[in-house]
């Protein structure tokens, strides 16, 4: 560590600086670029003017270096692995043949894939839609209906995972997909959308295939997603049904 130190130390003119001038424990100021840290390990990786780059510990530098380096260090995303699992039971409705009850649960599974980026803490909600089974019978009837709408605290330090629970909900429709229909709210799909600590969307994780090019051409999608009250009707892209 000390030969590092004065190999920093031996140089001048470094630019391109993410943190301001920096002094480690032993009081030696230097200029470097703050290229990554992680906060739960104190990974640092600063870059001289040569190019060549270090992994470091946060601790070689004093207190208000330390501060300075977290405060002004780039932000980088951590590449999570979403995986949003979803159970559909289907029952009887008293004698009926074709009235059913259906049970929907529905897990969030978060794995932080990256070797050194924390995703600290962010808000995920999961929106569990339904379509109106009375578009077998009806034109114009073919629509959604926001059954959920949970939210759940996310954090995963990098290289480890973590998981939620939705509270299960009850919907009922006609099973019958023919011009007898009666409707009801059959189980379509979900959307997660995951906010982080800046309030900023992460990403949108969907089922729904018509919505999921809608998402990658443009992420904004998940604030109105976000903006959906439970309850609130839909078209089949989630946008909202005019009454």
């Amino acid at each position: 560590m000390k030969l590092l130190v004065g190999l920093l130390l031996s140089l001048s003119g470094i630019s391109g600086l993410a943190a301001p001038i920096v002094t480690d424990s032993q009081g030696r100021s230097m200029d470097v670029e703050v290229i990554a840290y992680n906060q739960s390990s104190g990974n640092l990786k600063i870059k001289r003017s040569d190019g060549q780059q270090f992994n470091v510990k946060i601790g070689m530098f004093d207190v208000a270096s330390q501060q300075l380096i977290a405060e002004n260090a780039p932000k980088l995303k951590a590449d999570l692995d979403i995986k949003v699992s979803v159970g559909k039971r289907r029952s009887r409705q008293g004698d009926s043949s074709y009235m059913k009850d259906q049970t929907i649960s529905a897990s969030v599974a978060v794995e932080n894939e990256s070797r050194d980026i924390d995703f600290p803490e962010g808000n995920g909600t999961l929106l569990l839609i339904a379509r109106q089974t009375k578009r077998y019978s009806e034109d114009g009837a073919d629509y959604g209906k926001v059954l959920s709408k949970q939210k759940f605290n996310i954090a995963a330090k990098s290289g480890e995972a973590t998981s939620v629970e939705a509270k299960p909900i009850v919907t009922s429709y006609d099973s019958d997909r023919d011009s007898t229909n009666v409707g009801g709210w059959e189980y379509y799909g979900y959307a997660f959308i995951l906010v982080d600590a800046d309030g900023e969307i992460y990403t949108v994780e969907t089922s729904i295939g018509n919505l999921k090019k809608d998402v990658e051409e443009n992420p904004v999608i998940g604030k109105e997603l976000l903006a959906l009250g439970e309850g609130s009707l839909v078209e089949k892209n989630l946008a909202t049904r005019k009454q």
